[in-house]
């Protein structure tokens, strides 16, 4: 079977470690917009350095770019099988633009807004390859990663920045996921990541 599955679910929800673990799997490729972009800059295209100069002054990309990159993404050959796409569209107006290719499954990860706080609060990212850790994993604010990057919690992971991301997600990501209707599997979030990830399994079965 051909899965193209959109990975969905608020900030804190794991959705990206599942994509991974999903990923493997299935033996599909799990990519972000954000990862895209990065890839993107990556080749020095021309399409790469009009990116780059979006995103460096902290500009966001528009929803015509974010579509073409997409587009561009899913022509490669190691999607023939499908594909797991993390925390995109997120709003109607990049739903609109995703109109080359249909889904199969669209899973989202649903948690408390409570447990979002309580996880994004102790969450750091690596400044060099933007690999994701937590403080319970004996990780400390300035610590050197595997990379040689140092570990930092990011700005938007402060909790009046946490709830600020929430809102937008309930107010601008919830009404995409209700148009993919009978395609939406709801997994409980809760639990850990090995649980989780057995709950994704069934719903795909």
């Amino acid at each position: 079977m051909i899965y193209k599955i959109l990975m969905m679910g608020p900030q804190g929800s794991g959705k990206g470690t599942q994509a991974e673990i999903l990923s493997r799997e299935l033996g599909i490729p799990a990519f972000g917009m954000g990862q895209l972009i990065r890839d993107e800059i990556a080749t020095g295209s021309e399409f790469g350095k009009k990116l780059y100069d979006i995103i460096l002054p902290g500009n966001l990309v528009s929803d015509e770019d974010a579509a073409h990159l997409l587009k561009l993404r899913l022509a490669k050959p190691d999607v023939t099988h499908g594909y797991i796409l993390d925390g995109y569209p997120r709003n109607l107006a990049q739903l609109a633009q995703f109109t080359f290719d249909t889904p199969t499954h669209v899973i989202v990860i649903d948690i408390p807004r409570e447990e979002s706080l309580r996880r994004l609060g102790g969450r750091l990212t690596c400044r060099g390859c933007g690999k994701v850790g937590t403080m319970s994993d004996a990780i400390r604010s300035g610590d050197r990663c595997a990379c040689g990057g140092k570990w930092e919690q990011r700005a938007d992971d402060t909790p009046s920045a946490i709830e600020r991301r929430l809102e937008i997600y309930e107010n601008d990501t919830a009404p995409v996921i209700a148009k993919y209707g009978s395609l939406v599997k709801h997994i409980d979030g809760v639990g850990s990541v090995e649980e989780v990830f057995e709950r994704i399994l069934a719903a795909l079965n």
